[in-house]
């Protein structure tokens, strides 16, 4: 009985989820990108914004930058090092902070879609545009996805 209530409760936010979603709405109202910096993204990303359209970017590579960073001109006697990376850690800015938790959350993102390769758009958290840099590119592979969903 229970198994047959939380049934109808999950189909029951499906059916109220689609009928919220305009159908003919070929505009997304989320676009993530997942990329590193070996592949900067183009296109103006403030358009999206001004559209309506939220917008996270997000560079997996950070935590590897931010451990290279770390390790530079570090000496060869781990026990040497671990002290200068200890103190190195403890000046990290807020700024390195912020782009290493936006890349370890990037990351998770990615595992979550299932996402096997980067540079990759996706767009409402149900479409993926894998190998494109280009925003405007990529959102009108979408759009013309999105089209031929509503026929």
């Amino acid at each position: 009985m229970i198994r047959l209530g939380i049934l109808l409760f999950a189909v029951l936010i499906l059916v109220v989820n689609a009928q919220a979603e305009p159908v003919a709405s070929a505009q997304p109202r989320l676009i993530e990108v997942f990329t590193s910096s070996a592949y900067p993204v183009t296109g103006r990303l403030e358009q999206q914004a001004e559209a309506g359209v939220a917008l996270h970017y997000y560079a997996i590579d950070g935590i590897h930058q931010l451990e290279s960073n770390l390790s530079q001109n570090l000496p060869a006697d781990p026990k040497v090092a671990k002290p200068l990376v200890l103190k190195r850690i403890e000046y990290l800015g807020e700024d390195a902070m912020d782009r290493m938790h936006q890349s370890a959350t990037g990351l998770a993102k990615a595992l979550q879609y299932g996402i096997d390769r980067y540079p990759a758009i996706v767009f409402d958290g149900v479409a993926v545009v894998y190998g494109v840099t280009d925003i405007h590119s990529a959102l009108r592979h979408y759009q013309q996805w999105r089209e031929r969903q509503i026929r």
